[in-house]
């Protein structure tokens, strides 16, 4: 090895970063000169419309081969919604790249902007299609397994129908937690827009791979592992409660043949996708501080909310929180192993994010 000093390479774990249009030289001290190009951002939204493409496949078969079907007038909002998102992104990334407005739309992020509402139309076709399918799996019909359910929850001290009546004479603990659980779908679309106009480049696309990796857990549990909603087995009063759930059984039964996307329900009981989706939305917005302090204690109540808003067993809420730590987990070993593909020796999971910030957006 040379004695001395070397020229625009620094000798620890902190790569230094030259200028190149195509891509930017990251010597290492065991490989100084070594030449990485950047992951493109084109390549995650071409995966995520692959993963929306086949889901959409899957509900097209299934439909075509049993005796459901979709009214399609109902899906064809989300596909509007979804065009218009395409259409800004295309027309802000087109006026960003004219010369004379370069100053103007780059102060105005243009490509940020662009790069959010392309991912924003492709989560909003990602939800349609996986609504569609979580409609189709529940037709088939499998074996319950509440009572398993509740014994859990009796083996821990949980008596739902006893904290459903307590929530009921307090009213405005209700109120507080009905709040919370509606918020879910705010935040669905709050969310994601957050992460791409204020978040770095690369926390977009990783919120829909999150959402899209806890949607295909959701669906391999709860369809083997169906359950009545709580409201249902203990049958409360309140008729607008059961109301939210009453596609399950009319699916089971074979009455219901037409999915409408428009009234669409909650069909899962195990695991609690509401409490899995709470904690990926803190965890999405955990390097934005301001908005972080704000989601953090609102999606706690949703967590706390989840039994006597939306029917759920404690075991179903339990099981939501380890769907979420799943969910996490498959997630940065995807990315480990892709960043170990690209630079087996030296490139850590850490620093490949960091890197994909610096990218051009999509």
């Amino acid at each position: 090895m040379p004695i001395g000093p070397q020229p625009n390479v620094r000798f620890h774990r902190e790569p230094f970063i030259a200028n190149s249009p195509k891509f930017q030289m990251i010597p290492f001290e065991s490989d100084p000169g070594r030449a990485i190009p950047l992951p493109s951002f084109l390549q995650p939204y071409v995966i995520g419309s692959s993963i929306v493409a086949g889901i959409a496949v899957i509900d097209s078969l299934w439909i075509a081969t049993s005796t459901h079907s979709v009214r399609w007038t109902s899906l064809f909002p989300s596909c509007k919604a979804a065009l218009v998102l395409l259409g800004i992104a295309i027309a802000l990334r087109a006026i960003g790249r004219i010369p004379r407005y370069q100053a103007v739309t780059a102060k105005l992020h243009y490509a940020r902007m662009s790069n959010t509402a392309a991912w924003c139309a492709l989560l909003l076709l990602f939800v349609s299609a996986t609504c569609i399918l979580s409609y189709l799996c529940v037709s088939i019909d499998a074996p319950l397994v509440e009572r398993w359910l509740i014994a859990f929850d009796h083996s821990l001290g949980f008596d739902w129908p006893a904290v459903y009546q307590w929530v009921l004479a307090h009213p405005r603990v209700h109120e507080v937690l009905e709040f919370a659980y509606a918020s879910g779908q705010c935040q669905l679309v709050v969310v994601p827009v957050a992460l791409g106009l204020f978040g770095k480049r690369e926390e977009l696309p990783a919120f829909f791979f999150l959402l899209v990796i806890a949607s295909g857990y959701l669906l391999l549990i709860s369809t083997p592992f169906p359950a009545t909603s709580a409201f249902v087995h203990f049958n409360v009063d309140d008729i607008a409660a059961k109301a939210t759930v009453s596609d399950f059984e009319l699916l089971r039964a074979g009455s219901l043949q037409v999915i409408d996307l428009a009234n669409t329900q909650g069909l899962v009981a195990l695991p609690s996708f509401h409490t899995a989706i709470a904690a990926l939305f803190t965890y999405s917005l955990r390097r934005i501080r301001w908005l972080v302090c704000i989601a953090a204690p609102l999606n706690m109540i949703m967590i706390l909310s989840t039994p006597t808003q939306g029917g759920h067993y404690l075991a179903d809420v339990i099981a939501g929180l380890v769907l979420f730590a799943l969910t996490v987990f498959t997630y940065n070993a995807i990315v480990w192993r892709r960043s170990l593909c690209s630079n087996p020796r030296f490139l850590p999971f850490s620093r490949t994010v960091d890197l994909a910030g610096r990218e051009r957006p999509l």
